[in-house]
């Protein structure tokens, strides 16, 4: 009688995202490992200390499915997480034209001199269908010319420090979602939005009056207070269910994917890398457009309360440093105290010229006048991140060729955070990674 071999799957990074992946492959009987080149898995879902105790690593809210909520849980626990639902999923609010907007994170134009031509050319759009070959053809293509270029265009520009004109088009939906505008009344939009093209491109102005479901009924997460060392929960999960987890294994894509220089293909039947590609080639440092990601996190002197009732606030205003401010009280009950409140402000920036603290405190106070800062904290580290420019589209399809053609006719899949693709938000890589699983299950039977 023959005996049938397990097949053997390489999950690359331990972030949640590729622990969902393991999990689905685990349970449908494959052999899994998971290789991280880190210390500890999670990605950026771990907290950091701070001289206002340990706080989260900018903003711990994880969108998902109901079926990945359930590997969530038995990885991490089932008392791990809060949850989120309805429109309390995401709660996100805006700042631009000097004005804040808390019913809606999309660029609000009511009010403003130009929303009377902007609305006529979004109802009048022929952009529908249209292949834009640039973030700046694009959101011409989804707004019209008026709104495309004097307001969404230059939020673009502001957030990633280059012409909209080098960015791909799916750099609306990185760290701003701009693939709406917030353009007319809450029963202009409603009546607009029954036509599809126009829902894509038109915002509801009022979140907390949604039309359909949020986030396509996702559940929002936040990790309580009572969970513990995340590597630690993982660590057992994994000897549990038979998977192998190896932390700080070295992994390059020099010549192909290695894994503890061995070629990747030799040791699996397929592979899912869920991490992004660029963090693997150091070498491509020189090459690529990259900015910082800074955090700072500043204590006030009382509660915020509904001075800031939103989980966050983008930025859009081309003065402003600040990329976006996260309100940590507003999503998490438990993280709230008697007397303060924290903030985190995340700036996306060239790389080494961070604002200064002060800088960011005139900024928040700027923004809210009604709150004082106490004290301020910058975060000693920051983190690079891979702008979504036509230019790193060309040179991370490379690479992702060259992988493909290494694996042969084996299975692999990319799951990890690429901005010129709009893959950026962990709803976006937890996403693609747990459908990456499916399919290796489909192209990959057991037997």
């Amino acid at each position: 009688m023959e005996v049938k071999k397990i097949k053997k799957v390489t999950v690359v990074g331990a972030s949640i995202g590729g622990l969902v992946a393991a999990a689905e492959l685990s349970n449908s009987g494959f052999d899994v490992t998971i290789v991280e080149k880190g210390k500890s898995v999670g990605g950026l879902y771990n907290k950091v200390k701070t001289p206002f105790g340990e706080q989260e690593l900018g903003m711990h809210v994880l969108y998902v499915s109901e079926k990945q909520f359930a590997y969530l849980s038995e990885i991490f626990g089932e008392n791990t997480f809060n949850t989120l639902s309805g429109d309390q999923v995401d709660v996100g609010s805006c700042e631009n034209f000097g004005s804040k907007f808390f019913n809606s994170h999309y660029p609000n134009v009511l009010g403003h001199e130009l929303q009377d031509e902007i609305i006529v050319q979004i109802k009048n759009s022929s952009g529908k269908g249209k292949h834009a070959l640039n973030a700046k053809e694009e959101v011409i293509n989804r707004f019209g010319k008026t709104a495309g270029t004097e307001v969404v265009g230059p939020i673009l520009e502001k957030l990633w420090k280059k012409n909209a004109e080098l960015l791909t088009p799916h750099a609306i939906n990185c760290f701003f979602d701009l693939r709406r505008i917030v353009a007319c009344t809450k029963q202009e939009a409603d009546t607009l939005k029954t036509d599809a093209w126009l829902d894509s491109v038109l915002a509801n102005p009022e979140q907390s009056q949604p039309a359909g479901e949020v986030h396509g009924g996702r559940i929002g997460l936040t990790f309580n207070k009572r969970h513990g060392d995340l590597s630690e929960s993982v660590s057992i999960w994994a000897e549990q269910r038979g998977i192998h987890l190896q932390l700080e294994t070295e992994v390059s894509i020099d010549g192909g994917l290695h894994i503890s220089n061995i070629p990747a293909q030799e040791s699996c039947d397929a592979c899912i890398i869920a991490l992004p590609i660029h963090s693997l080639a150091p070498n491509l440092t020189s090459e690529i457009d990259q900015l910082e990601l800074s955090i700072y996190y500043l204590q006030t002197s009382d509660q915020i309360g509904q001075k800031f009732p939103a989980y966050y606030l983008l930025s859009h205003s081309g003065n402003l440093k600040a990329s976006r401010i996260v309100n940590y009280d507003s999503y998490n009950q438990e993280l709230r105290t008697d007397e303060f409140s924290i903030l985190a402000v995340e700036v996306i920036h060239e790389i080494g010229l961070a604002p200064s603290e002060q800088e960011i405190v005139s900024e928040v106070e700027q923004l809210f006048p009604d709150l004082s800062i106490k004290e301020s904290y910058q975060l000693s580290r920051s983190v690079k991140v891979c702008s979504p420019t036509i230019k790193n589209s060309i040179i991370l399809d490379s690479i992702s060729r060259k992988i493909e053609q290494q694996f042969g006719n084996k299975p692999v899949y990319f799951s990890g955070m690429r901005t010129d693709q709009g893959v950026f938000f962990s709803h976006h890589t937890i996403g693609a990674s747990h459908e990456a699983a499916l399919e290796c299950k489909q192209n990959l039977p057991r037997n």
